[in-house]
């Protein structure tokens, strides 16, 4: 009968895979922010994502520490904690965005309607009196 088999951390191999996609990322983030394809406040997120899995793959004993103290005896699950709230922090932040971007966009509509139909009467009111002259 096989014996239970304890978990000792991660491998090395996967440790530097994971450092290498963090880092990978970072420059990726970086790169977009320099070609102004992604804005600065936009990538901030982004970039504190990529440090926290670069970090946490360099310093994998301290997150098995913690993972242990918050109850979690499995590391990796503790990991996929971290990843999943990253993703609910981006979530809302892109969130409040779009919701601010949406309130803009109706004020942009209602100005432009606005400005269309003072447009429409200042036309009617050239023709008004170029057919009077």
């Amino acid at each position: 009968m096989p014996s239970a088999v304890m978990y000792t951390g991660i491998q090395l191999r996967t440790q530097l895979f994971v450092v290498a996609v963090g880092i990978a990322m970072l420059l990726f983030i970086l790169n977009l922010v320099r070609r102004k394809q992604l804005r600065e406040q936009y990538s901030l997120l982004w970039i504190l994502s990529a440090v926290v899995l670069v970090l946490s793959a360099v310093f994998i004993r301290s997150v098995d520490r913690l993972a242990h103290v918050v109850g979690i005896y499995y590391p990796p699950a503790f990991l996929f904690l971290i990843a999943i709230l990253m993703v609910l922090i981006l979530q809302f932040h892109f969130s409040t965005v779009i919701s601010n971007l949406r309130e803009q966009n109706k004020s942009l509509t209602q100005d432009l309607g606005i400005l269309s139909a003072e447009v429409r009467e200042l036309r009617r009111a050239l023709e008004a009196r170029g057919r009077t002259t």
